[in-house]
């Protein structure tokens, strides 16, 4: 057992661990949303994560995305990968450097017991959406993440293996996105997953 592990009793019992241990948690999408429930969902223990996301770290995306100053122009998926090993170094973590779309996203989705959405493009958002579902796959959604000063209209909607976080209202298209909104939507995203990770074993 890590050192990592051995921290990790302070918090979770030994059936939430060994839940932590085996889940399966995909992530698709490695912006503002991913790159951050990616670090929570680690410093929880969860130990097998996959990333995915075919964009470059940009300085524009430093406002509300986990990354740093000397990592920009790499994949954000090799970048990501860099930073969620130095939290913990005994994780099983994935990387796919690609764009998910009709044609891969069935087989991108199948190994996974949760899925977390983190993308910007609604089309994808739906496309993963309906395709979780269809798979009976748990996933956890964003909608509404933009501006600043109003983080009390958070909310979560859950359904039956789903659960969708944000306000709900507003867009990327007429606000921008900064870190303090980004940042605690994507951490009841992580939360969320966490839930859903605590009730694998009641369905």
């Amino acid at each position: 057992m890590s050192l990592f592990e051995l921290m990790l009793r302070n918090y979770f019992d030994e059936k939430m661990l060994e839940k932590l241990g085996k889940v399966m948690v995909l992530i698709i999408g490695c912006g503002g949303l991913g790159s951050n429930i990616a670090a929570m969902l680690v410093r929880c223990g969860i130990k097998n994560l996959t990333i995915v996301d075919f964009d470059k770290v940009d300085i524009s995306n430093l406002n509300r995305q986990n990354y740093f100053f000397y990592q920009a122009g790499q994949n954000k998926v090799s970048a990501l990968s860099q930073i969620l090993t130095k939290i913990n170094p005994y994780i099983s973590i994935k990387t796919l450097n690609t764009k998910v779309d009709e044609s891969n996203i069935d087989k991108i989705i199948a190994e996974y017991d949760v899925i977390v959405e983190a993308v910007d493009d609604e089309c994808t958002k739906a496309l993963i959406f309906g395709k979780a579902l269809e798979h009976s796959k748990k996933v956890v959604l964003a909608s509404g993440i933009a501006g600043f000063g109003d983080c009390e209209n958070i909310k979560v909607k859950r359904g039956k293996g789903f659960a969708i976080v944000g306000d709900f209202s507003t867009s990327e298209k007429d606000k921008k996105p900064y870190a303090p909104k980004v940042l605690a939507v994507a951490a009841i995203q992580a939360d969320e997953v966490l839930r859903m990770v605590s009730e694998l074993d009641k369905e």
